[in-house]
């Protein structure tokens, strides 16, 4: 059955509410809520302790700490230029607050704050990331699709 069939002639469906936010505004609002993350959860002294104690972990974790800031900062690049089109708000709030969770976690793990919250925000937020991408697919699709024909016919 299409949706033609389904849908009442008397009230065509809307088209869905599409707006853009400037890309400095996504870029400074992700780097104040991971800066907000980062400063709420400054290590304690047991903590300070267990990093002066044991230098291998320390040395594992904070190279972590790299590896996730890098796909961090690799999202939000990607969220700063899929925002600079139009997108449905739910989908831009999903967009914001997935990379800024992403790039508060290394900072967490760096600082050998406890690293199951570093974890979990960063994972939490690549899973947000992936969820609005997948509830994105039409549209981000084709606009790298286009970007791509454009850069390519260049």
């Amino acid at each position: 059955m299409s949706e033609a069939s389904v849908l009442n002639a008397a009230h065509p469906a809307a088209p869905p509410l599409r707006w853009s936010v400037p890309r400095p505004v996504l870029a400074i609002a992700a780097a104040l809520i991971a800066a907000a993350a980062a400063v709420l959860t400054a290590p304690d002294a047991a903590t300070a302790a267990l990093a002066q104690r044991d230098t291998e972990l320390v040395l594992l974790l904070r190279f972590m700490a790299g590896v996730k800031a890098v796909l961090a900062f690799a999202a939000l690049g990607a969220v700063v230029w899929r925002l600079g089109y139009p997108a449905a708000p739910l989908l831009s709030a999903a967009y914001v607050l997935a990379p800024a969770l992403m790039v508060a976690a290394p900072l967490l793990i760096w600082q050998i704050a406890p690293t199951a919250l570093g974890a979990g925000l960063f994972h939490g937020g690549l899973a947000l990331l992936l969820l609005a991408l997948f509830a994105d697919r039409g549209q981000a699709s084709e606009l790298v699709r286009r970007t791509l024909l454009v850069r390519h016919s260049a």
